[in-house]
């Protein structure tokens, strides 16, 4: 394990341990519901800390099994939900004793009554917080018009899938279901497909090609590709899949141009580093070209003039409020659609899966159908 990667989980660590003692002190404690059994929660917290620790140290692929790194990666939600729940009930208190309100304690069914109320809120957080991390995506449709497109053209964009130890198989086949339902021209895959060992996947990932579309499925790298080895996954895409694979290429459909840009990460790994100038080169500059890149950044790193629209994930929406203010400062954009330039357009996935522990709160994720349209 690297320095940084040390730092960060201590850091995580830190924060949920922290999280865990705020919840038992200005909570849990103080709610008269618990009034005589308040201790027990004590050790139940300082368990689900050690669980929550043990994901991220043994949350290696040779480790843990689907099964346990599953249970394992929801047990956050419990921490994270509470945490806020505290901090607003705290917001509250404070706000009322500023404006001289004493707490009545004489007043027994109306406590009870608002510690059941905060139990039944904080179990539905939780389980939404979950829900929304561990279910099919919901469809999004948007229309866009595409200057110099002779034809209408309906492409179903999938980014950060995350194939691995909590998404697989059953996943994947949903996600299909969902995608040929909309009877698109093309589906797009932006990055961040396999998050595991290419090898434990060999029995399914074949089933990539039950995607039905008119032209096929295009595939771009992600980060996450590169962490599991970028040679092994692309050797397992290859062997096992139809997917025209784009790696700095470009694709000409007669109609439009599909091209993928390879992930930054490739600058620092030496392996399939960005090469817009190679795009560019094969480039039919005629007719309206789509790049898809998995990191939004790079639009801020590249001169993307060239393409009418440049399809996007990694962000995962901010996938855990308030992270999504640290996803804006580190790559410009979060989620949605952008004007880059006057003729060119980005847009953003917040993706169909997550990574790490089983959490989504205001960051819904995503299958985009991109209905596009000839403009002038």
């Amino acid at each position: 394990m690297s320095f940084v990667a040390f730092l960060f989980f201590t850091i995580i660590l830190l924060i949920f341990g922290l999280a865990n003692i705020y919840i038992y002190k200005r909570l849990l404690k103080k709610m008269l519901i618990f009034k005589r059994v308040y201790k027990i929660f004590l050790p139940i917290l300082v368990i689900l800390f050690l669980a929550q620790a043990l994901f991220l140290i043994l949350r290696k692929d040779e480790y843990l099994s689907d099964d346990l790194y599953g249970f394992l990666a929801m047990l956050y939600a419990p921490t994270y939900c509470l945490f806020f729940v505290t901090l607003f009930i705290d917001f509250i208190r404070f706000f009322l004793i500023l404006f001289g309100w004493h707490k009545d304690t004489n007043n027994i069914p109306l406590l009870v009554f608002s510690d059941i109320c905060i139990i039944i809120f904080s179990s539905f957080f939780v389980y939404l917080s979950l829900s929304n991390a561990l279910k099919t995506p919901s469809v999004k449709e948007l229309s866009l018009s595409i200057k110099g497109l002779n034809k209408d053209f309906k492409i179903a964009l999938l980014t950060d899938i995350h194939l691995g130890k909590n998404l697989h198989e059953k996943f994947l086949d949903e996600l299909i279901n969902m995608v040929n339902k909309q009877k698109v021209d093309a589906v797009m895959i932006v990055g961040d497909l396999i998050d595991t060992k290419p090898s434990y996947l060999e029995n399914y990932i074949m089933k990539l090609n039950d995607f039905n579309s008119t032209y096929g499925t295009f595939y771009a790298l992600g980060n996450h590709e590169y962490y599991h080895g970028v040679n092994e996954v692309l050797k397992l895409l290859r062997e096992f899949t139809n997917m025209k694979i784009l790696v700095n290429e470009n694709f000409d459909l007669g109609f439009v141009n599909i091209a993928g840009l390879s992930d930054l990460t490739g600058i620092k790994s030496g392996l399939f580093a960005p090469d817009l100038a190679r795009i560019k080169a094969d480039l039919n500059k005629s007719k309206p070209s789509i790049l898809l890149v998995h990191q939004p950044r790079a639009a801020l790193l590249y001169d993307f003039k060239d393409f009418d629209l440049v399809l996007s994930g990694h962000t995962h929406g901010g996938q855990v409020f308030p992270f999504m203010l640290l996803v804006k400062l580190q790559q410009g954009f979060v989620y949605g659609l952008f004007e880059l330039f006057e003729n060119t357009k980005l847009y953003v996935s917040s993706g169909a899966g997550f990574w790490g522990p089983s959490i989504r709160t205001f960051a819904s994720s995503e299958i985009a159908i991109l209905n596009l349209k000839g403009g002038n």
